[in-house]
C-alpha cells in the first residue's frame, strides 16, 4: 500500500537526479529561513506577547516544527551533495592530467551522484585533456554536444550578468549569486502579489490592501490602499530592482573576456 503511494513521489525524484542538489538546497534554504523567523518571533519580538503579532503565533509554531524536521532529514543530505558537488568543481578546474587520473573514478562517483549532466561535463572535461576517447564539443556534422540545464547553470556559475558588469571579484563567489538571485525572484513574486491581490490588512483584518512603500518607509499614518493598485511609482522601482537582481544572477553568454586581452587591446587603442 505504502509503496503504491509514494512510487508517483519517487519516480519524480529519480526523474529530477539531475536537480537533486537545486532542490535539497532551495528546501533546506526555505526551512532554515523559518526557523530562523521563528527564533526571531519568540526571543526578540516576544511575539506571543505582543497583541499585533498575536495571529502569527500558531503558523511559526508550525513552521518551527516543519522547518526543524526538514532540516534534520534534509539538510544533511543536502551538505553531502553540496560537498560532493565543490570536490567536482575542483576537478573539473584542473588542468593537470596526473592529478585527473589520480582524482577520476571519485569524481565520476561524484558526477553519478549528481546526474547525468555531471556525468557528460566532466566526461568533455576528460577528452579535453587526452583521459578519454570521444569529441569534447558539439560540431555541425552531427557532434555529440554537452547537456545543459538551466537551473544547473544558475546553481553553478561564477560568471554572472552582475560579475561582467561590475567586474567585481566577489560578484563570482556562487553562493553569493544564487542569494541575491533568491532575493531577487522571492522580492519579485511578494511585490507582484503586493500590487495586485494585497498583502496588508484592512480596518475588517482581511488581506486585501496593497502596500504603499514609499508612504510605509516614510511613516505615513495610512499606508495603504485596497488591491489591486498599480499606481504606486516606489512599488514598480521595488519590483524593476527585484527582477533585475534576479536576471543578472544568470549566466553572461558568451565567454568571459581575459584579463590579458583586455588590457592588450586598451594598449593597442
Amino acid at each position: 500500500m505504502k509503496k503504491g503511494i509514494f512510487a508517483p513521489l519517487k519516480s519524480w525524484w529519480e526523474g529530477q537526479r539531475d536537480r537533486h542538489l537545486f532542490i535539497l538546497g532551495t528546501i533546506s534554504f526555505l526551512a532554515f529561513s523559518v526557523v530562523m523567523w521563528s527564533i526571531i518571533y519568540f526571543f526578540f519580538l516576544d511575539g506571543t506577547k505582543d497583541p499585533d503579532l498575536d495571529h502569527l503565533t500558531d503558523g511559526t509554531w508550525a513552521g518551527l516544527f516543519i522547518g526543524f524536521t526538514v532540516l534534520i532529514f534534509v539538510g544533511p543530505e543536502f551538505i553531502h551533495y553540496q560537498g560532493r558537488w565543490s570536490f567536482l568543481m575542483e576537478v573539473m578546474r584542473s588542468t593537470s592530467r596526473s592529478e585527473l587520473g589520480r582524482e577520476r573514478k571519485e569524481a565520476e562517483e561524484a558526477a553519478t551522484l549528481l546526474g547525468s549532466v555531471w556525468s557528460a561535463r566532466l566526461k568533455a572535461h576528460f577528452i579535453e585533456h587526452g583521459l578519454a576517447k570521444g569529441r569534447a564539443k558539439s560540431t555541425e556534422d552531427g557532434g555529440e554536444s554537452v547537456p545543459e540545464d538551466l537551473l544547473i547553470n544558475w546553481w553553478r556559475t561564477e560568471d554572472s550578468r552582475l560579475s561582467r558588469m561590475l567586474d567585481a571579484e566577489v560578484l563570482r563567489e556562487p553562493w553569493l549569486n544564487r542569494s541575491l538571485g533568491s532575493v531577487g525572484f522571492l522580492g519579485s513574486i511578494l511585490q507582484l502579489c503586493n500590487m495586485s491581490f494585497g498583502i496588508v490588512r484592512n480596518s475588517a483584518e482581511e488581506r486585501v490592501n496593497t502596500l504603499v512603500i514609499w508612504d510605509w518607509l516614510n511613516g505615513a499614518r495610512i499606508d495603504s490602499v485596497p488591491a489591486p493598485y498599480f499606481d504606486d511609482i516606489s512599488g514598480w522601482f521595488v519590483l524593476l530592482i527585484s527582477v533585475f537582481l534576479f536576471w543578472v544572477s544568470f549566466p553572461a553568454p558568451g565567454e568571459r573576456p581575459e584579463p590579458e586581452a583586455t588590457e592588450s587591446r586598451m594598449e593597442e587603442e
